[in-house]
Protein backbone atom coordinates (compact mmCIF):
# COMPACT_ATOMS: atom_id res chain seq x y z
CA UNK A 1 0.00 0.00 0.00
CA UNK A 2 1.76 3.36 -0.65
CA UNK A 3 1.27 5.15 1.85
CA UNK A 4 0.78 9.27 2.36
CA UNK A 5 3.81 9.78 4.58
CA UNK A 6 6.30 7.96 2.69
CA UNK A 7 5.26 9.90 -0.35
CA UNK A 8 5.38 13.19 1.23
CA UNK A 9 9.11 12.23 2.50
CA UNK A 10 10.03 11.20 -0.94
CA UNK A 11 8.46 14.35 -2.77
CA UNK A 12 9.83 16.60 0.17
CA UNK A 13 13.40 15.49 0.01
CA UNK A 14 13.47 15.48 -3.86
CA UNK A 15 12.53 19.28 -3.45
CA UNK A 16 15.29 20.25 -0.65
CA UNK A 17 17.65 22.73 -1.75
CA UNK A 18 17.15 22.16 -5.44
CA UNK A 19 17.56 25.09 -7.87
CA UNK A 20 14.47 25.58 -10.42
CA UNK A 21 16.69 23.79 -14.03
CA UNK A 22 17.28 26.12 -16.67
CA UNK A 23 16.99 25.12 -20.28
CA UNK A 24 20.17 25.13 -21.73
CA UNK A 25 20.69 25.19 -24.92
CA UNK A 26 21.94 21.96 -27.02
CA UNK A 27 25.11 21.66 -28.14
CA UNK A 28 25.30 21.15 -31.71
CA UNK A 29 26.88 18.13 -31.99
CA UNK A 30 24.31 16.55 -29.90
CA UNK A 31 21.79 18.05 -31.73
CA UNK A 32 23.24 15.86 -35.59
CA UNK A 33 23.49 12.96 -33.40
CA UNK A 34 20.29 13.10 -31.30
CA UNK A 35 19.61 10.00 -28.99
CA UNK A 36 17.08 9.44 -26.97
CA UNK A 37 18.54 9.62 -23.51
CA UNK A 38 20.01 13.17 -24.25
CA UNK A 39 16.00 14.42 -25.67
CA UNK A 40 14.64 12.92 -22.22
CA UNK A 41 17.60 14.69 -20.13
CA UNK A 42 16.28 17.74 -21.47
CA UNK A 43 12.27 17.20 -20.25
CA UNK A 44 12.82 18.34 -16.86
CA UNK A 45 14.31 21.68 -17.86
CA UNK A 46 12.71 22.45 -21.13
CA UNK A 47 9.31 20.73 -21.76
CA UNK A 48 6.86 23.27 -21.89
CA UNK A 49 4.11 21.28 -19.79
CA UNK A 50 6.87 20.42 -17.00
CA UNK A 51 7.97 24.34 -16.87
CA UNK A 52 4.10 25.32 -16.10
CA UNK A 53 4.35 22.29 -13.76
CA UNK A 54 6.89 24.30 -11.77
CA UNK A 55 5.10 27.51 -11.60
CA UNK A 56 2.06 25.96 -10.29
CA UNK A 57 4.42 24.44 -7.20
CA UNK A 58 5.62 27.93 -6.98
CA UNK A 59 2.28 29.07 -5.83
CA UNK A 60 1.93 25.97 -4.26
CA UNK A 61 4.93 26.63 -1.69
CA UNK A 62 3.54 30.23 -1.41
CA UNK A 63 0.52 28.83 -0.15
CA UNK A 64 2.07 27.09 2.58
CA UNK A 65 3.92 30.28 3.75
CA UNK A 66 0.87 32.10 3.74
CA UNK A 67 -1.52 29.50 5.32
CA UNK A 68 1.09 29.27 7.97
CA UNK A 69 0.55 33.03 8.91
CA UNK A 70 -1.28 34.36 12.31
CA UNK A 71 -3.98 37.16 12.07
CA UNK A 72 -1.73 40.68 11.98
CA UNK A 73 -3.28 42.91 15.08
CA UNK A 74 -5.25 46.41 14.14
CA UNK A 75 -4.39 49.50 15.09
CA UNK A 76 -6.99 52.14 15.52
CA UNK A 77 -6.06 56.07 15.76
CA UNK A 78 -9.26 58.07 16.58
CA UNK A 79 -10.21 61.55 17.90
CA UNK A 80 -13.15 62.71 19.27
CA UNK A 81 -14.84 65.99 20.77
CA UNK A 82 -12.42 68.14 17.92
CA UNK A 83 -13.10 71.81 18.27
CA UNK A 84 -11.76 74.46 16.36
CA UNK A 85 -9.04 75.86 16.73
CA UNK A 86 -7.32 72.86 18.13
CA UNK A 87 -5.35 74.94 20.38
CA UNK A 88 -1.51 75.53 20.98
CA UNK A 89 1.21 73.05 22.12
CA UNK A 90 1.98 69.25 20.36
CA UNK A 91 -0.16 67.17 18.86
CA UNK A 92 -0.82 65.40 21.99
CA UNK A 93 -1.97 68.48 23.56
CA UNK A 94 -4.38 69.19 21.29
CA UNK A 95 -8.08 70.09 23.07
CA UNK A 96 -9.65 67.23 21.29
CA UNK A 97 -10.18 63.44 22.69
CA UNK A 98 -7.07 61.30 21.88
CA UNK A 99 -7.83 57.29 21.54
CA UNK A 100 -5.76 54.42 20.48
CA UNK A 101 -6.71 50.98 20.50
CA UNK A 102 -5.08 47.93 19.52
CA UNK A 103 -6.82 44.70 18.16
CA UNK A 104 -5.83 41.04 18.00
CA UNK A 105 -7.47 37.94 16.97
CA UNK A 106 -6.69 34.51 18.67
CA UNK A 107 -7.59 31.28 16.44
CA UNK A 108 -9.22 28.49 18.81
CA UNK A 109 -10.00 24.99 17.31
CA UNK A 110 -5.96 24.48 15.98
CA UNK A 111 -7.32 26.24 12.91
CA UNK A 112 -3.52 27.04 12.07
CA UNK A 113 -2.23 23.79 12.05
CA UNK A 114 -5.24 22.49 10.12
CA UNK A 115 -4.82 25.14 7.70
CA UNK A 116 -0.59 24.35 7.36
CA UNK A 117 -1.69 21.00 6.78
CA UNK A 118 -4.19 21.46 4.20
CA UNK A 119 -1.33 23.74 2.08
CA UNK A 120 1.43 21.36 2.76
CA UNK A 121 -0.61 18.69 1.36
CA UNK A 122 -1.84 20.85 -1.32
CA UNK A 123 2.28 21.29 -2.16
CA UNK A 124 2.83 17.52 -2.25
CA UNK A 125 0.10 17.37 -4.87
CA UNK A 126 1.74 19.92 -6.71
CA UNK A 127 5.52 17.84 -6.24
CA UNK A 128 3.58 15.04 -7.73
CA UNK A 129 2.08 17.07 -10.17
CA UNK A 130 5.74 17.63 -11.78
CA UNK A 131 6.49 14.51 -11.59
CA UNK A 132 3.35 13.44 -13.72
CA UNK A 133 3.77 16.69 -16.27
CA UNK A 134 7.14 14.60 -16.24
CA UNK A 135 6.02 10.94 -16.76
CA UNK A 136 4.09 12.15 -19.51
CA UNK A 137 6.33 14.51 -21.47
CA UNK A 138 8.91 11.97 -21.74
CA UNK A 139 6.58 9.69 -23.16
CA UNK A 140 5.74 12.25 -25.78
CA UNK A 141 9.24 13.08 -26.31
CA UNK A 142 10.38 9.50 -26.91
CA UNK A 143 7.49 8.97 -29.22
CA UNK A 144 8.49 12.37 -31.21
CA UNK A 145 11.92 11.35 -31.15
CA UNK A 146 11.38 7.88 -32.59
CA UNK A 147 8.93 9.36 -35.34
CA UNK A 148 11.64 11.37 -36.25
CA UNK A 149 14.17 8.65 -36.59
CA UNK A 150 11.09 6.55 -38.81
CA UNK A 151 10.95 9.25 -40.81
CA UNK A 152 14.18 9.82 -41.57
CA UNK A 153 14.83 6.12 -41.87
CA UNK A 154 11.76 6.24 -44.38
CA UNK A 155 13.35 8.93 -46.42
CA UNK A 156 16.93 7.27 -46.70
CA UNK A 157 14.66 4.03 -48.04
CA UNK A 158 13.10 6.24 -50.82
CA UNK A 159 16.41 7.82 -51.49
CA UNK A 160 17.96 4.72 -52.33
CA UNK A 161 14.64 3.59 -54.36
CA UNK A 162 15.06 7.18 -56.36
CA UNK A 163 19.04 6.55 -57.14
CA UNK A 164 17.75 2.74 -58.21
CA UNK A 165 15.13 3.38 -60.35
CA UNK A 166 17.51 6.14 -62.26
CA UNK A 167 20.01 4.14 -62.99
CA UNK A 168 17.26 1.41 -64.10
CA UNK A 169 16.29 3.97 -66.15
CA UNK A 170 19.31 4.94 -68.01
CA UNK A 171 20.29 1.22 -68.37
CA UNK A 172 16.68 0.76 -69.83
CA UNK A 173 16.83 3.17 -72.30
CA UNK A 174 19.89 2.00 -74.06
CA UNK A 175 17.94 -1.35 -73.97
CA UNK A 176 14.64 0.19 -75.60
CA UNK A 177 17.66 1.76 -78.42
CA UNK A 178 18.71 -1.61 -79.12
CA UNK A 179 15.40 -3.19 -79.25
CA UNK A 180 16.01 -4.93 -76.84
CA UNK A 181 12.80 -3.97 -74.23
CA UNK A 182 9.60 -2.43 -75.09
CA UNK A 183 9.39 1.24 -75.17
CA UNK A 184 6.19 0.46 -72.72
CA UNK A 185 8.71 -0.64 -70.24
CA UNK A 186 10.46 2.66 -69.56
CA UNK A 187 7.27 4.65 -69.23
CA UNK A 188 6.18 2.25 -66.50
CA UNK A 189 9.57 2.58 -64.91
CA UNK A 190 9.28 6.89 -65.08
CA UNK A 191 5.79 6.42 -63.82
CA UNK A 192 7.23 4.66 -60.90
CA UNK A 193 10.20 6.74 -60.96
CA UNK A 194 7.59 10.09 -60.99
CA UNK A 195 5.72 8.67 -57.84
CA UNK A 196 9.12 7.53 -56.06
CA UNK A 197 9.96 11.54 -56.30
CA UNK A 198 6.53 12.59 -54.88
CA UNK A 199 6.82 9.85 -52.00
CA UNK A 200 10.30 11.60 -51.29
CA UNK A 201 9.02 15.03 -51.06
CA UNK A 202 6.32 14.09 -48.76
CA UNK A 203 8.63 12.43 -46.78
CA UNK A 204 11.04 15.06 -46.33
CA UNK A 205 8.41 17.31 -45.57
CA UNK A 206 6.66 15.16 -42.81
CA UNK A 207 10.53 14.74 -41.75
CA UNK A 208 10.60 18.62 -41.83
CA UNK A 209 7.59 19.09 -39.45
CA UNK A 210 8.46 15.97 -36.85
CA UNK A 211 12.17 18.38 -36.63
CA UNK A 212 10.28 20.93 -35.56
CA UNK A 213 7.78 18.88 -32.89
CA UNK A 214 10.81 17.79 -30.87
CA UNK A 215 12.43 21.18 -31.09
CA UNK A 216 9.47 22.50 -29.37
CA UNK A 217 9.19 19.92 -26.94
CA UNK A 218 13.09 19.81 -25.69
CA UNK A 219 13.44 23.47 -25.96
CA UNK A 220 15.46 23.89 -28.82
CA UNK A 221 15.64 27.35 -30.20
CA UNK A 222 18.33 27.07 -33.50
CA UNK A 223 17.19 25.87 -36.61
CA UNK A 224 14.68 22.36 -36.03
CA UNK A 225 16.85 21.11 -39.76
CA UNK A 226 20.04 20.37 -37.70
CA UNK A 227 17.85 17.75 -35.48
CA UNK A 228 18.85 14.33 -36.48
CA UNK A 229 17.22 11.47 -34.47
CA UNK A 230 19.58 8.26 -33.42
CA UNK A 231 18.08 4.37 -33.21
CA UNK A 232 17.63 3.04 -29.58
CA UNK A 233 18.79 0.03 -28.06
CA UNK A 234 15.50 -1.76 -27.97
CA UNK A 235 16.61 -4.47 -25.29
CA UNK A 236 14.21 -3.96 -22.50
CA UNK A 237 16.66 -3.36 -19.77
CA UNK A 238 18.29 -1.41 -21.54
CA UNK A 239 15.59 1.18 -21.71
CA UNK A 240 14.86 0.42 -17.89
CA UNK A 241 18.87 -0.12 -16.61
CA UNK A 242 18.63 3.77 -15.60
CA UNK A 243 15.31 3.89 -14.83
CA UNK A 244 14.69 5.50 -10.86
CA UNK A 245 14.36 2.86 -7.84
CA UNK A 246 16.71 -0.13 -9.41
CA UNK A 247 14.80 -2.70 -7.76
CA UNK A 248 11.13 -1.44 -8.96
CA UNK A 249 13.05 -0.49 -12.85
CA UNK A 250 14.65 -4.45 -12.35
CA UNK A 251 10.91 -6.00 -11.52
CA UNK A 252 9.59 -4.02 -13.76
CA UNK A 253 11.72 -5.34 -16.95
CA UNK A 254 11.31 -8.62 -15.62
CA UNK A 255 7.38 -8.03 -15.68
CA UNK A 256 7.65 -7.20 -19.27
CA UNK A 257 9.76 -10.19 -20.38
CA UNK A 258 7.38 -12.70 -18.25
CA UNK A 259 3.74 -10.86 -18.60
CA UNK A 260 2.24 -8.45 -16.02
CA UNK A 261 -0.47 -9.86 -13.46
CA UNK A 262 -2.87 -7.81 -11.62
CA UNK A 263 -1.08 -7.67 -8.69
CA UNK A 264 2.04 -6.39 -10.03
CA UNK A 265 0.07 -3.50 -11.79
CA UNK A 266 -1.36 -2.37 -9.16
CA UNK A 267 1.64 -2.29 -7.42
CA UNK A 268 3.42 -0.53 -10.10
CA UNK A 269 0.46 2.04 -10.07
CA UNK A 270 0.39 2.98 -6.82
CA UNK A 271 3.86 4.36 -6.84
CA UNK A 272 2.83 6.36 -9.90
CA UNK A 273 3.04 10.42 -9.64
CA UNK A 274 -0.48 11.04 -10.40
CA UNK A 275 -1.91 8.68 -8.05
CA UNK A 276 0.45 9.97 -5.36
CA UNK A 277 -1.33 13.55 -6.30
CA UNK A 278 -4.58 12.31 -5.90
CA UNK A 279 -3.99 10.77 -2.16
CA UNK A 280 -2.11 14.18 -1.56
CA UNK A 281 -5.26 15.63 -2.43
CA UNK A 282 -7.54 13.17 -0.49
CA UNK A 283 -5.50 14.20 2.47
CA UNK A 284 -5.75 18.38 1.91
CA UNK A 285 -9.34 17.62 1.35
CA UNK A 286 -9.59 16.00 4.89
CA UNK A 287 -7.70 18.77 6.47
CA UNK A 288 -10.02 21.00 4.81
CA UNK A 289 -12.86 19.44 6.09
CA UNK A 290 -11.67 18.96 9.72
CA UNK A 291 -10.83 23.01 9.50
CA UNK A 292 -14.21 23.66 8.22
CA UNK A 293 -15.69 21.80 11.12
CA UNK A 294 -12.86 23.78 13.65
CA UNK A 295 -14.64 26.89 12.32
CA UNK A 296 -17.66 26.14 14.20
CA UNK A 297 -15.04 26.71 17.72
CA UNK A 298 -15.51 30.60 17.95
CA UNK A 299 -12.50 32.83 17.59
CA UNK A 300 -11.95 35.17 20.47
CA UNK A 301 -10.93 38.81 19.54
CA UNK A 302 -8.90 40.99 22.06
CA UNK A 303 -8.75 44.90 22.35
CA UNK A 304 -6.27 47.35 24.15
CA UNK A 305 -8.09 50.71 23.92
CA UNK A 306 -6.15 53.73 25.50
CA UNK A 307 -8.02 57.12 26.06
CA UNK A 308 -6.77 60.73 26.50
CA UNK A 309 -8.39 63.70 26.85
CA UNK A 310 -6.76 67.50 27.43
CA UNK A 311 -7.98 70.47 29.21
CA UNK A 312 -10.42 72.46 26.90
CA UNK A 313 -12.85 75.12 27.50
CA UNK A 314 -15.82 72.00 27.47
CA UNK A 315 -13.44 70.00 30.33
CA UNK A 316 -12.13 72.90 32.54
CA UNK A 317 -11.32 69.52 35.02
CA UNK A 318 -8.30 68.99 33.32
CA UNK A 319 -6.09 66.13 31.55
CA UNK A 320 -7.12 61.70 31.81
CA UNK A 321 -6.51 58.47 30.54
CA UNK A 322 -8.66 55.46 30.65
CA UNK A 323 -7.82 52.28 29.58
CA UNK A 324 -10.30 49.82 28.46
CA UNK A 325 -10.39 46.15 27.10
CA UNK A 326 -12.56 44.30 25.34
CA UNK A 327 -13.42 40.57 24.42
CA UNK A 328 -15.07 39.97 20.86
CA UNK A 329 -16.43 36.68 20.14
CA UNK A 330 -18.87 35.54 17.26
CA UNK A 331 -22.85 34.88 17.93
CA UNK A 332 -23.81 31.81 15.35
CA UNK A 333 -27.49 33.25 15.82
CA UNK A 334 -28.24 32.84 11.73
CA UNK A 335 -25.59 30.46 10.62
CA UNK A 336 -23.09 28.06 12.38
CA UNK A 337 -20.50 27.45 9.09
CA UNK A 338 -22.63 24.48 8.05
CA UNK A 339 -22.42 24.88 4.01
CA UNK A 340 -18.73 25.02 4.35
CA UNK A 341 -18.51 22.24 6.62
CA UNK A 342 -21.10 19.86 4.21
CA UNK A 343 -19.15 21.45 0.92
CA UNK A 344 -15.68 20.46 2.98
CA UNK A 345 -17.14 16.90 3.10
CA UNK A 346 -18.64 16.71 -0.26
CA UNK A 347 -15.33 17.70 -1.53
CA UNK A 348 -13.34 15.11 0.19
CA UNK A 349 -15.77 12.23 -1.25
CA UNK A 350 -14.99 13.66 -4.77
CA UNK A 351 -11.28 13.56 -3.91
CA UNK A 352 -11.19 10.27 -2.67
CA UNK A 353 -13.50 8.80 -5.90
CA UNK A 354 -10.72 10.24 -8.22
CA UNK A 355 -8.12 8.41 -6.08
CA UNK A 356 -9.76 5.10 -6.59
CA UNK A 357 -10.50 5.82 -10.15
CA UNK A 358 -6.69 7.09 -11.13
CA UNK A 359 -5.56 3.90 -9.41
CA UNK A 360 -7.70 1.79 -11.59
CA UNK A 361 -6.82 3.34 -14.21
CA UNK A 362 -2.93 3.56 -13.90
CA UNK A 363 -2.97 -0.37 -13.23
CA UNK A 364 -4.93 -0.85 -16.58
CA UNK A 365 -2.45 1.81 -18.23
CA UNK A 366 0.50 -0.44 -17.04
CA UNK A 367 -0.94 -3.37 -17.75
CA UNK A 368 -1.81 -2.02 -21.14
CA UNK A 369 1.41 -0.39 -22.11
CA UNK A 370 3.24 -4.14 -20.86
CA UNK A 371 1.34 -6.18 -23.34
CA UNK A 372 1.64 -3.54 -26.24
CA UNK A 373 5.32 -4.03 -25.72
CA UNK A 374 5.18 -7.56 -25.93
CA UNK A 375 3.19 -7.45 -28.93
CA UNK A 376 5.24 -4.79 -30.72
CA UNK A 377 8.21 -6.81 -30.03
CA UNK A 378 6.65 -10.34 -31.89
CA UNK A 379 5.57 -8.30 -34.60
CA UNK A 380 9.34 -6.53 -35.08
CA UNK A 381 10.15 -10.15 -34.98
CA UNK A 382 8.07 -11.24 -37.63
CA UNK A 383 9.03 -8.59 -39.84
CA UNK A 384 12.98 -8.55 -38.85
CA UNK A 385 13.07 -12.78 -39.25
CA UNK A 386 10.46 -13.64 -41.90
CA UNK A 387 9.34 -11.01 -44.19
CA UNK A 388 12.39 -8.74 -44.52
CA UNK A 389 14.60 -11.45 -45.52
CA UNK A 390 12.03 -12.87 -48.22
CA UNK A 391 11.40 -9.86 -49.76
CA UNK A 392 14.96 -9.49 -50.40
CA UNK A 393 14.73 -12.79 -51.52
CA UNK A 394 12.37 -12.09 -54.55
CA UNK A 395 13.51 -8.94 -55.30
CA UNK A 396 17.20 -10.32 -56.15
CA UNK A 397 15.38 -12.70 -57.86
CA UNK A 398 13.17 -10.36 -59.85
CA UNK A 399 15.95 -7.84 -60.77
CA UNK A 400 18.14 -11.01 -61.80
CA UNK A 401 15.22 -12.64 -63.74
CA UNK A 402 13.94 -8.64 -65.65
CA UNK A 403 18.16 -8.20 -66.51
CA UNK A 404 18.13 -11.40 -68.23
CA UNK A 405 14.82 -10.81 -69.94
CA UNK A 406 12.91 -13.31 -68.20
CA UNK A 407 10.75 -11.30 -66.17
CA UNK A 408 8.62 -7.93 -67.41
CA UNK A 409 8.80 -4.60 -65.79
CA UNK A 410 5.97 -4.87 -63.75
CA UNK A 411 7.07 -8.21 -61.93
CA UNK A 412 10.46 -6.12 -61.48
CA UNK A 413 8.45 -2.80 -60.19
CA UNK A 414 6.14 -5.35 -57.97
CA UNK A 415 9.19 -6.78 -56.28
CA UNK A 416 10.80 -3.50 -55.40
CA UNK A 417 7.62 -1.91 -53.86
CA UNK A 418 7.18 -4.99 -51.96
CA UNK A 419 11.15 -4.53 -51.10
CA UNK A 420 10.40 -1.31 -50.10
CA UNK A 421 7.26 -1.23 -48.19
CA UNK A 422 8.60 -4.35 -45.89
CA UNK A 423 12.31 -2.36 -44.68
CA UNK A 424 9.36 0.93 -44.10
CA UNK A 425 7.74 -1.69 -42.33
CA UNK A 426 10.67 -2.85 -40.41
CA UNK A 427 11.28 0.88 -39.82
CA UNK A 428 8.10 1.16 -38.20
CA UNK A 429 8.40 -1.86 -35.98
CA UNK A 430 11.59 -0.66 -34.75
CA UNK A 431 10.09 2.58 -33.90
CA UNK A 432 6.88 1.47 -32.63
CA UNK A 433 8.76 -0.95 -30.05
CA UNK A 434 10.88 1.85 -28.61
CA UNK A 435 7.47 4.09 -28.38
CA UNK A 436 5.95 0.86 -26.26
CA UNK A 437 8.70 0.71 -24.05
CA UNK A 438 9.25 4.22 -23.39
CA UNK A 439 5.46 3.99 -22.86
CA UNK A 440 5.99 1.26 -20.40
CA UNK A 441 8.55 2.75 -18.79
CA UNK A 442 6.36 6.42 -18.56
CA UNK A 443 3.48 4.41 -17.13
CA UNK A 444 5.13 1.95 -14.60
CA UNK A 445 8.28 3.69 -13.24
CA UNK A 446 8.32 6.35 -10.81
CA UNK A 447 9.96 9.07 -11.99
CA UNK A 448 11.57 11.61 -9.25
CA UNK A 449 10.43 15.12 -8.81
CA UNK A 450 12.41 18.19 -9.82
CA UNK A 451 11.13 21.04 -7.26
CA UNK A 452 11.58 24.70 -6.69
CA UNK A 453 14.49 25.73 -4.15
CA UNK A 454 12.70 26.31 -1.06
CA UNK A 455 10.66 24.43 1.33
CA UNK A 456 8.75 26.19 3.28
Amino acid sequence: MFRFHWALALLLSAADGLAAPVCAELPAADARALTLSVALARVAACHPDVRAAMAALDGASADVQIAGQRPNPQLTVGAGSVPSPLGAGSLWSKTFDHSVRLDQVFERGNKLALRRAAAQSARVAALADVAEARRRASSAVAHAHQDLWAAQGRRIQLLAAVGLSTDSLRALDQRVRAGDAPALDAVRLRLDDARLQADLRQAEADGADLQRQLALLIGVSGPPGLLHAEPVDLAVSSVLESAPAGAVAGAAAGAVASGLDDAQAAALAERRPDVAAALARVRAAEQLRDLAAAARTRDVSVGLQFDHWPTTPANANGTGNTVSVSLTVPLFVHHANDGELARAVADLGAARELWARLREQAGSEIARAAGLVGATRDRRRLVAQQLEPAAEKVAAGAELAYRRGASSALELLDARRSLRAVRIERITADAELAKALADFQAAALPIDTPANPANP
